[in-house]
């Protein structure tokens, strides 16, 4: 086909350049404009489409402005040569007339404004209005070089408009991709005040904010691919304490913001490495404020207390049990008192070491003596730690044991 009649219709989707409320509202990528001839110095219809929000209607006295880029060459329109149709097909005049279904005609240089007459019937919320310029054989023209153009689609008041890229063509077929909006993912929760929350995308950092006296963290985390994610979240003190990572697997909403809220990060857990037996094992830490912590303490039975957080959700527990010789874990979870529980902290592991000093000052003396003695020759002693050698009975182990470590004093 010769080049110089190769017709060539395309639907351009508009770049949104910027948006500020107004009369006129529309959602976003919801403009558009269909030209019968893309290429260069031709002459072309334009089939203008905009899609109002929801809550919007257009009515008496509200316009609409479009202005063609300066490389558009427009003709002398008549009211004759454009339409209006907002779900009613409207009657577009010269000049304004009182009338339910007239629109106003002004052109002045390279705008075309467009303006509900009074007693105008108002068009559906949310309608979508289709303007077309060039209802016969008056076109606007091209502009005489290939590139991008652009036409701009302003509300009433000129304070919100929105420009659409339209590409203009030397006899080829053009494929324009769009890529969708990205989205975003807000958090929100419950951590211990002053905690410096993280937020994590794929294993990475993707943003951080601090937790307010009231115990509360607020995060959106902007311009995300559209798709699945898998998050984490925790709070970390000044000093290096942190709380478990809690994993979210959100999908991403291109031009959304997805909520997570909720929140209640477990504690902050500490136990000492090692203890010696029978020394009462002190567990802190640090959770959400004016909450309750309950602890779990695996020996050979679990034994659980609970403790109140302070305004700064500090905690402190000791336990006061008799725990047996070796390794053993603690862990501890938080109620925020409103019917909310996080999950179990992971399992700090602590080593109770054998010691003969029964009555923990210091000294191995005739007081440990005594206290052995009295429970000497039990299997099940009233004082689990005269079976110093935790193996069931106070025997002649134990005795042997005490005089091993014996201070005097």
């Amino acid at each position: 086909m010769p080049r110089g009649r190769l017709w060539a219709i395309i639907l351009l989707t508009f770049l949104s350049v910027f948006q500020v409320p107004s009369a006129l509202a529309v959602r976003p990528d919801s403009v558009k404009d269909t030209l019968s001839d893309s290429r260069k110095a031709t002459n072309s219809r334009h089939t203008i489409t905009v899609d109002m929000s929801a809550t919007t209607v257009f009515s008496a006295g509200e316009s609409f402005g479009l202005t063609f880029g300066s490389n558009f060459t427009l003709p002398a329109l008549s009211a004759s040569d454009i339409s209006f149709d907002d779900g009613t097909s409207r009657t577009v005049l010269a000049t304004c007339v009182a009338g339910a279904n007239n629109i106003g005609l002004a052109v002045a240089g390279q705008v075309v404004t467009l303006s509900a007459c009074a007693g105008f019937t108002s068009s559906a919320a949310g309608a979508s209005v289709t303007i077309v310029v060039g209802t016969g054989s008056t076109l606007v023209s091209n502009p005489a070089t290939s590139g991008i153009a652009s036409l701009t689609v302003a509300g009433s008041y000129g304070d919100d408009s929105r420009t659409i890229a339209v590409a203009i063509i030397e006899g080829v077929t053009v494929s324009l991709t769009i890529p969708l909006p990205n989205g975003d993912v807000r958090f929100t929760g419950d951590v211990f005040p002053g905690a410096i929350v993280s937020i994590l995308d794929g294993g990475m950092v993707a943003g951080t904010t601090v937790a307010n006296a009231a115990s509360f963290f607020d995060k959106t985390i902007q311009g995300l691919l559209p798709g699945l994610h898998t998050f984490g979240v925790f709070g970390q003190s000044l000093d290096g304490r942190r709380t478990l990572t809690l994993s979210f697997t959100i999908n991403v909403v291109a031009g959304s913001t997805v909520t997570v809220s909720g929140i209640l990060l477990p504690p902050v857990i500490s136990v000492p490495a090692s203890e010696k037996r029978p020394v009462a094992l002190i567990e802190s830490g640090l959770a959400r404020h004016n909450s309750t912590v309950t602890t779990f303490t695996n020996s050979h039975n679990q034994i659980s207390q609970q403790v109140s957080t302070n305004s700064n959700g500090e905690w402190s527990v000791s336990i006061g049990d008799v725990l047996h010789l070796g390794g053993h874990t603690a862990s501890a979870l938080v109620n925020d008192g409103n019917g909310n529980q996080s999950v179990l902290t992971d399992a700090k592991s602590f080593e109770v070491m054998l010691s003969a000093d029964l009555n923990i000052d210091n000294l191995v003396s005739l007081t440990d003596f005594s206290m052995l003695m009295f429970n000497y020759g039990t299997s099940n002693p009233a004082n689990k730690a005269a079976d110093i050698n935790d193996n069931g009975p106070v025997d002649l182990v134990d005795f042997s044991v005490m005089m091993f470590y014996w201070t005097g004093g």
